[in-house]
């Protein structure tokens, strides 16, 4: 179908405009969808594949075309000539762009909740033959390397030094404590607990900013938000399952060393906290230099403790040590990154709430645990506080 038409400057706003000298062609095959071409100056002379009749345009008038075919344009004199797709084309590859982008962030959030579920039974697997800190500066070693030599081959910069001294004390918080006391108290914890425990990491960091918003000498600065009721009420409920968690006895262990879990998402939501005010990395490279500080320091702290292999890790434990460092450290950090940039907040520290549900069911299908009721109690009201606190 084509048309002659008058020329609508709004649908033209966005137009490429193409100049022509006299006697030059300019062809443009139709795959289907609308365009509109308009004459800006000068005359033309438009033949169209399938079509009987040639159509001239002068400068003003335009011509509205769809379907398939060769369209070719022939300067009569020399001509401008302006081209813009339909507003139907406009419109389908908006939603093809929005069902991209839905498609990525759901791939995304399954990446996260999947990933970061089994991290805990992964744990767990690697402890078998792996000392603690050994296995977890392995970990971050390993991934960060990788990671920080592929920013580097995409040109990413150098860490200043003092860059490197933020990633450091970013690093000792996140990982050394935050992941580190995890990997430790798993040697007598289930994967399950240790997942509800860290899921109150949240909770604390709420806790940790509204302190720190309101903890300047002579009251609240300006701008700090107040505190709502229902912010107060999600962290409460948080906290009663983390407390069920203890005085339900899933805590207790034949091992004080297992209550350092409960220190870990405190150390978590510090890190995240303080962070915000160093002066990290750009980008990515902030992630590549905290997991190879934190994981320096981590294997550090392994040699001093005399930690040592008693004998050649299993294999189990490798593929474990494996899928740590590429999936739960690169892969879902990407995820996690991509969430941050392309979704609401809420939405991308929702994996706190469902992670746990993943960590106890993995746990009891694949690794031989047990979860109490208790642990499946704790894991809800955990999860509804966390909600009442991320909503919005």
């Amino acid at each position: 179908m084509t048309s002659l038409v008058s020329e609508p400057p709004s649908r033209l706003r966005e137009a490429s405009r193409i100049e022509l000298g006299k006697g030059r062609l300019w062809t443009h095959r139709l795959r289907g969808g609308p365009l509109l071409l308009s004459c800006t100056a000068g005359a033309v002379w438009i033949t169209r594949e399938g079509e009987p009749e040639d159509v001239v345009l002068e400068a003003g008038s335009s011509y509205g075309g769809e379907g398939r075919g060769l369209l070719v344009v022939e300067a009569l004199e020399p001509a401008q000539i302006a081209v813009a797709r339909g507003e139907a084309g406009k419109r389908a590859r908006a939603a093809l762009a929005r069902a991209r982008g839905s498609w990525l962030v759901l791939l995304s959030l399954l990446a996260l909740y999947v990933i970061w579920g089994s991290t805990y039974l992964a744990v767990s697997v690697a402890l078998e033959t792996i000392p603690p800190f050994l296995l977890a500066g392995t970990r971050f070693m390993t991934a960060g390397a990788l990671l920080y030599g592929v920013l580097r081959l995409r040109g990413a910069p150098r860490p200043t030094l003092r860059q490197w001294g933020a990633a450091a004390r970013v690093g000792v918080l996140l990982l050394v404590f935050g992941n580190g006391f995890v990997v430790v108290s798993q040697q007598w914890v289930s994967s399950g607990v240790a997942a509800v425990v860290v899921s109150t990491m949240p909770l604390w960091l709420a806790l940790f900013a509204t302190a720190r918003g309101r903890g300047a000498a002579g009251g609240a600065p300006a701008g700090a938000p107040a505190v709502s009721r229902r912010e107060w009420i999600g962290l409460l409920v948080g906290f009663a399952g983390a407390a069920l968690l203890h005085l339900g006895g899933d805590l207790h262990a034949a091992h004080a060393g297992a209550l350092l879990i409960l220190l870990a998402p405190v150390s978590w939501a510090l890190g995240s906290l303080y962070s915000r005010s160093l002066p990290l990395p750009e980008g990515p490279m902030a992630v590549a230099a905290e997991m190879l500080a934190g994981g320096a320091v981590m294997l550090g702290v392994s040699a001093l403790s005399g930690e040592h292999l008693a004998a050649a890790p299993s294999s189990r434990s490798l593929l474990a040590l494996a899928y740590l460092a590429v999936f739960g450290s690169i892969v879902a950090l990407s995820a996690y990154t991509y969430l941050l940039r392309s979704t609401r907040p809420a939405i991308a520290t929702s994996y706190a709430y469902v992670n746990p549900i993943v960590a106890i069911a993995l746990g009891v299908l694949l690794g031989g645990e047990r979860a109490s009721a208790t642990t499946w109690a704790a894991a809800a009201i955990v999860g509804a506080g966390v909600v009442i606190v991320s909503r919005r």
